[in-house]
């Protein structure tokens, strides 16, 4: 019996057939384990954008869910936030409130509330393959939007259904927040709070709270010219038109240079390589000298109801590094 245990004849092969299943079989663990965590992340990451931009464009519904883009004109009321912003969770503790959710993949429709609509119009972007909902939470300082997806993970029950692995889920979270809004409101506190305080009832404050009708950016213009759409913007910005002489010695027109320092310049008709070559040139040695100009907005005006307005996307990523805003005017 000794010399059978002490003989190491076959131990290679009983090696062999033991270790190669396990190497192959954490092998095969490993590569499945990867490609789960792959669309583990590639679903997070999508519920993490989408919740983002939901966030961003939260104050406008006509933004453009990709890029923020938006008609001056076409704005979501003066009191959206009183009427149309689920304001009722902020009572959920008194009476039980469901937020605001729609379903994924779903389009805004008629039928759907404002803040239904911008949940569907920032759902509209994930790709189809994907499900779950978008809710909306809002507790006054604390307004959250909420995307959780799932993704079918297409494998056979018998070896990961033990875990709850047959579908892939994530969410995010991003939180509403408007800068602008918290210092209006902040300056109208300090300000005004005092002022009025018991000069008007409550019945007359609350008549006042009532929708202005009509568009919140006037009459509607019609620019048919360059000089016509200068002179709009020397109206819009209650500016003036000033000749400017760059570092070099070159001579720059702004169209209306605001009380601010701000310098305006409209463009109607333009070639790319123009504008490269020359404009853009003159206006980033003016922002680089900092004494004449405080800031550079360019403002595009379409030329007709077919054309496109503004420039290229390339020509915009050059404007934004060099610090010159753009502003289109449709």
């Amino acid at each position: 019996m000794k010399k059978l245990i002490k003989n190491e004849y076959g131990s290679f092969t009983i090696e062999a057939s033991l270790v190669m299943p396990m190497v192959m079989l954490g092998t095969i663990c490993l590569l499945f384990l990867g490609l789960y965590m792959y669309q583990k992340v590639y679903v997070q990451q999508i519920a993490r954008i989408i919740a983002e931009r939901a966030a961003y464009n939260w104050n406008n519904s006509h933004m453009d869910s990709k890029t923020g883009n938006f008609n001056p004109n076409e704005t979501d009321g003066l009191y959206w936030r009183f009427t149309n912003d689920s304001a009722a969770d902020l009572f959920g503790f008194i009476v039980p409130n469901a937020p605001a959710t729609v379903q994924i993949p779903s389009a805004p429709s008629n039928i759907m509330n404002l803040t239904e609509s911008k949940l569907a119009k920032a759902s509209s972007l994930i790709p189809s393959f994907l499900s779950g909902t978008a809710t909306y939470t809002n507790h006054l300082i604390d307004r959250k939007v909420t995307i959780a997806l799932q993704k079918p993970f297409y494998l056979s029950k018998s070896v990961f259904h033990w875990n709850g692995a047959d579908s892939i889920k994530a969410q995010a979270s991003s939180r509403v927040v408007e800068p602008v809004e918290l210092i209006r409101l902040t300056d109208i506190t300090r300000t005004y709070i005092g002022a009025i305080k018991g000069r008007i009832t409550p019945r007359k404050a609350k008549e006042a709270l009532v929708e202005p009708s009509g568009s919140f950016g006037g009459d509607t213009v019609t620019i048919t010219s360059e000089r016509q759409a200068a002179s709009y913007l020397k109206s819009l910005v209650n500016g003036q038109e000033k000749v400017l002489i760059t570092p070099t010695g070159k001579s720059r027109t702004i169209d209306a240079l605001d009380a601010h320092g701000v310098a305006h310049i409209a463009f109607y008709t333009f070639t790319e390589n123009q504008l490269r070559s020359e404009q853009m040139t003159k206006d980033f040695e003016l922002l680089k000298q900092g004494s004449q100009v405080k800031g550079i907005v360019w403002h595009f005006f379409k030329k007709n109801a077919a054309g496109v307005v503004g420039p290229s996307d390339k020509l915009r990523r050059e404007l934004e590094n060099k610090g010159i805003a753009v502003v289109l005017h449709n």
